[in-house]
């Protein structure tokens, strides 16, 4: 059974099932009535039911008549087409589209495209790259013309303007989320650690997150976290309340314990660590708990018996 069949079929069905409830329902109520005419009414309104689910019918089918038939002369049309004639109609297209985008720049910002000599992006004022697409695709190396997008030459492998340009976009990004730390929480050291595609977002009041990516780095990001439990340490954190560890730890600012969280840094994933940072967020206990001595035993007769 073709698709189109078994979508036709269903559907029959689906109306079938309506009408016959619509049926038994009219009947129910007829029977309920002593009003000739009221019964009569109630037909009236069954018939134009039906009558309705069959032109809903008729239309469906003629609907799926003519995609059945626009496909079988789509087929006809194709079938006498040379594997020669394929490729030489896709590499005329291909040259098409390759002359379309001789233009064309593309903002990194928001992935407007636009063609022309614009030196900002029209739709989110981003400064555009100096390359358009093909020129970004043009291996320095060997000259090769790669497609639009690829990172790397296909013909020697060298890095390609596009992924240059990429990185340093996403440096550029990764530096403004630095530089913007210290407005959010200047109570904890910048991260310092690697990684890339960095954010630092406010969850809600005194509360933040920071992340960054490893791509396919495991290992480098969990790494990166150990490293930079170590940078709060230096900077004056350290563990605290009744259950001390090191995945979270504490400092007194002005008065005010900031708490930086590690213990669900690769909630998010193996290779994408993040680091929560809650202020005026004391341990459980206090941060200067301080675990209580355990009781000494007394070795007199009294400390004997009431031991």
């Amino acid at each position: 059974m073709g698709l189109f069949d078994k979508v036709l079929k269903d559907v029959t069905k689906g109306l079938q099932d309506a009408a016959k409830a619509v049926e038994e329902e009219t009947k129910a109520v007829a029977d309920g009535l002593k009003d000739k005419a009221a019964e009569e009414a109630v037909s009236d309104a069954a018939d134009t039911v039906g009558k309705g689910a069959s032109d809903v019918m008729d239309d469906l089918k003629d609907a799926v008549d003519n995609m059945n038939a626009s496909i079988k002369e789509a087929d006809e049309a194709t079938k006498d087409i040379t594997p020669e004639q394929w490729e030489q109609a896709t590499s005329y297209l291909e040259s098409m589209a390759k002359d379309a985008l001789k233009g064309v720049r593309v903002c990194f910002e928001c992935d407007e495209p636009v063609k022309g000599d614009q030196k900002f992006c029209p739709k989110c004022g981003a400064e555009l790259p100096a390359e358009t697409v093909m020129e970004m695709a043009l291996c320095k190396k060997c000259s090769k013309q790669n497609d639009v997008g690829t990172d790397f030459c296909t013909g020697c492998g060298a890095k390609l303007p596009y992924k240059e340009y990429k990185e340093a976009f996403q440096r550029k990004k990764d530096d403004k989320v630095l530089e913007g730390w210290k407005d959010k929480i200047p109570q904890y050291p910048v991260w310092s650690c690697g990684g890339t595609d960095f954010e630092l977002t406010k969850l809600e009041e005194n509360r933040y997150f920071f992340g960054a990516w490893f791509e396919k780095d495991p290992e480098g990001a969990e790494a990166a976290v150990e490293k930079y439990r170590a940078v709060l340490k230096e900077n004056g954190f350290r563990t605290a309340g009744e259950y001390p560890s090191d995945e979270h730890l504490y400092k007194m600012v002005d008065g005010i314990c900031c708490h930086a969280d590690t213990e669900h840094c690769f909630d998010g994933g193996a290779d994408s660590p993040g680091v929560y940072f809650m202020i005026d967020d004391e341990p459980r206990g206090g941060f200067n708990y301080v675990k209580p001595e355990p009781k000494k035993k007394s070795g007199d007769l009294f400390g004997k018996l009431f031991k």
